[in-house]
């Protein structure tokens, strides 16, 4: 009699803080896998026009002394909260990511649970394309027009503080957590017998790489070309870094093929079409 109850809980235990299985939602509906996408996004988007407002409130009242006072009260504080909560978010995230994830590997994962990680999965995906998004284009963008109206500059600056200081880290560390839940979560595709990807070796190169090509740009132009023109020699990098970025799309077209699997077995289960050991 013990043995059914252990089977009851089991749907329970797999997934700690997952969405249980039997609610109304489904694995793919809008507030099922893909609420993270939601929520993910509206926290960068808030983010972004919250530096966007702070920079037009002050860079040109404060930030164009970095020895001054009100540049120290305006923008030395704000770099120091931007290293300090992606730091404190990097630690938390990952260390859930982890701890979670090594219960949860070894256990055994219903196929529609698996769909919701996948689902989820791409949500991260679409959060870390974002913040790439808005660090490789919005923020240099508005670094160059800065540096063709006020000319060369220094590390801290009221464009560099935001880009090199809370996009860049950020954008590595949602690249990194993307790995770590499909690594414990999705152990079929991105299992540890699986090794490590290419789809994500990309996607984290990408990020790693726009942060140093930037401040390698940044060096360029202040020692060798100070003007802003879009073929300048230390430019041509940043194609690479779009090729890298790619990466992305493989993550999205391998976990497809494991929905194919999916789907297959759940029509096997039914009864729908032959098992492959028949066949």
């Amino acid at each position: 009699m013990a043995h059914p109850a252990r089977q009851r809980q089991a749907p329970a235990e797999f997934d700690r803080g997952s969405a249980p299985l039997g609610t109304a939602r489904r694995p793919t509906d809008w507030l099922g896998g893909w609420r993270s996408l939601f929520y993910g996004s509206a926290i960068l988007l808030v983010a972004n026009a919250f530096l966007w407002f702070w920079n037009y409130n002050y860079m040109f009242t404060a930030g164009l002394n970095s020895n001054s006072p009100e540049f120290t009260l305006r923008y030395r504080s704000l770099f120091w909260v931007e290293l300090v909560s992606v730091g404190v978010f990097t630690g938390v995230w990952f260390g859930w990511l982890v701890r979670t994830g090594r219960e949860l590997v070894n256990q055994p994962l219903p196929r529609a649970e698996e769909v919701r990680r996948i689902a989820v999965l791409w949500s991260l995906i679409g959060i870390t394309s974002l913040c790439i998004a808005i660090m490789a284009s919005f923020w240099p963008n508005w670094d160059g027009s800065w540096h063709q109206t006020m000319v060369r500059d220094t590390a801290f600056t009221p464009t560099h503080i935001p880009m090199f200081y809370f996009w860049f880290p950020l954008a590595i560390t949602l690249a990194l957590g993307s790995y770590l839940y499909g690594r414990f979560r999705i152990p079929a595709v991105y299992g540890r017998s699986n090794g490590f990807p290419w789809s994500f070796f990309l996607l984290i190169s990408a990020a790693v790489f726009e942060m140093l090509q930037v401040a390698f740009n940044e060096w360029g132009h202040s020692l060798w070309i100070s003007e802003e023109f879009f073929a300048v020699k230390f430019h041509w990098p940043f194609v690479l870094y779009g090729w890298l970025a790619g990466g992305m799309f493989a993550v999205w077209g391998e976990t497809i093929l494991r929905l194919f699997e999916i789907h297959k077995e759940e029509d096997e289960a039914q009864g729908l079409v032959m098992p492959r050991e028949v066949l």
